[in-house]
Order: C-alpha cells, then sequence, then structure tokens
C-alpha cells in the first residue's frame, strides 16, 4: 500500500495541467499514488492525462461526466489507499520537498490530524506575486477559523484515519466545502500548518472562487453559526 494518497480533481485545466501533475510527480518523497478524477474535461485534460498514466503506475485516472469538485475529491477519496491523503489542484505547483517535509512533521507528531504549508502566489504566468502566510499552531488556527479559513487547500495533507472518523465532504457545499470540513475536523483533532513555502499558489483571474466570492461568503457565515450552535 503507498503512504500517501493524492487526489487531485480536474474540470478544463489544460493550461496549467503539465506543470501541477509534473510537480506532484516529481517530489523527493516517491511512496504515494496519484489519484486524478477527470471531472468531464471539455479541453485537452484528458488526453494529456492519459498520456502521463501511461508513462507512470501511480497515476489512477478516473474520467466521467461532471459532478463538481466536492463529489470529485469524494470519489478520489473512497478510492485512496494510502495512509495520508495530500491534495492537489490542476493549477498549483507543489514543490519538490512538500510531501516529504509534510510526512516528517506528521510522522513526529502523531496528536495532529491535518497539515498544510505556507505558499508562494503566483500568477497566471508563473510571476511570484506574494506570500500566502497561515497560522501554524492549533491555537492561532482556532483562534483565526471562526473569522477565516486557516488553511490553503491544496497545500494540505490528512490523516487517513480522521476521514474514516469525521467523514467524507459534505457534497451540499459548493463553493466552501474545505472550510466546513475543518470546522468538522478541529472540534476534536488538532491542525497545523508548517511555516514553509512549499507550494506556489496560482492566483488565476476566472478563477472558481473569484466568480463565486459572495456565495462563498454566506456559506462560509452559515457554516461558523453551525460551528458556534454545535460547538
Amino acid at each position: 500500500m503507498p503512504k500517501i494518497s493524492v487526489v487531485m480533481s480536474v474540470y478544463d485545466g489544460e493550461k496549467f495541467l503539465e506543470e501541477a501533475v509534473l510537480s506532484v510527480l516529481n517530489q523527493t518523497y516517491k511512496d504515494f499514488e496519484f489519484i486524478i478524477i477527470d471531472d468531464g474535461s471539455t479541453d485537452s485534460s484528458l488526453k494529456m492525462l492519459r498520456s502521463f498514466e501511461k508513462k507512470d503506475e501511480r497515476i489512477k485516472l478516473v474520467s466521467r461526466e461532471n459532478k463538481g469538485l466536492t463529489r470529485s475529491l469524494n470519489e478520489g477519496i473512497k478510492l485512496a489507499q494510502g495512509e495520508y491523503i495530500a491534495r492537489m489542484d490542476g493549477d498549483d505547483i507543489s514543490m519538490p520537498k512538500r510531501f516529504e517535509k509534510q510526512i516528517d512533521f506528521l510522522e513526529k507528531n502523531k496528536d495532529i490530524a491535518l497539515c498544510g504549508t505556507w505558499a508562494i502566489n503566483i500568477d497566471e504566468n508563473g510571476n511570484e506575486i506574494g506570500e500566502y502566510k497561515t497560522p501554524t499552531t492549533n491555537k492561532e488556527i482556532r483562534k483565526m477559523i471562526l473569522f477565516h479559513n486557516p488553511f490553503i487547500h491544496p497545500s494540505v495533507m490528512m490523516r487517513k484515519e480522521i476521514i474514516n472518523n469525521v467523514g467524507l465532504y459534505n457534497e451540499k457545499i459548493k463553493y466552501a466545502q474545505d472550510y466546513e470540513y475543518w470546522l468538522r475536523i478541529i472540534k476534536k483533532n488538532k491542525m497545523a500548518n508548517l511555516n514553509s513555502f512549499l507550494l506556489w499558489y496560482r492566483i488565476v483571474k476566472k478563477s472558481m472562487t473569484r466568480k463565486s466570492n459572495f456565495p462563498m461568503r454566506l456559506e462560509g457565515v452559515y457554516m461558523r453559526l453551525i460551528y458556534l450552535l454545535t460547538k
């Protein structure tokens, strides 16, 4: 069984997909499977992914009609065989030692359920445009989570056993499925972020976050209220 299961959903991601996939395949830590859900792409994404699948047996490719990000992530997690689940997006770039450093931290800190990292923001052309720092300790994360999302979703690695206990992403949540998930996990578990830049996080003008900013904020308010009422 692989140590890590990397889960990535792709929908019409041809522009940045090669960089994203290669950044996973070229990790210094090699013991992983790479589960990629092609979520009904209409561009050349599937063709690219099939080419990668032929070259690297660690890739497990699933292609079917479009179902959305949340359902795709859950589908990938259900297929995962690893002890850890690592998230990745098709337009970001994992730095070479990302998995190595996260595994090392989680192996040494058995009480931590989930571990994210810091990121360098890049634009559509790969130019660095800023830093994305998140709170590092469980105490800091608990303070921030009531106001903002304290994790960069594609930087996260979590223990599979936590998913078995907490469940999957809530498929009723369209935009902020990660934030709702962290709120559930943190109720009974400790979480952390490494104070290391281990991801290039791409800021794309047409990204789902930008297009859905207002409904995402509404979902966030609703989830915080649920969290406080059930705490």
